[in-house]
């Protein structure tokens, strides 16, 4: 992985652990591949193959690879966000 900026490290994996409530029951939750965590997202043994972004990540160098998949999550999220509200209204 390439350098990253101060946002876009996290720290240790068990830094971002959620945190059980006093009263929620022992048992673990089901491990997902894709965890939401208060403060970072997980994955794990994610497939993703849809081919576009398959044949978009191929045109990236591989050291390169990993910060252009969150470049390209931002990049998509930021228009999701943006059209729900152009629909809202």
């Amino acid at each position: 992985m390439e350098s990253s900026s101060p946002q876009d490290v996290v720290g240790p994996i068990d830094a971002v652990e959620p945190v059980a409530a006093a009263d929620a029951p022992s048992d673990p939750a089901p491990v997902r591949a894709v965890q939401v965590l208060s403060s970072a997202v997980r994955i794990e043994e994610l497939s993703i193959e849809p081919q576009v972004i398959v044949n978009y990540l191929k045109t990236i160098a591989p050291e390169k690879q990993e910060i252009a998949l969150i470049h390209a999550l931002e990049v998509g999220v930021t228009e999701m966000i943006a059209r729900r509200e152009r629909f809202k209204h």
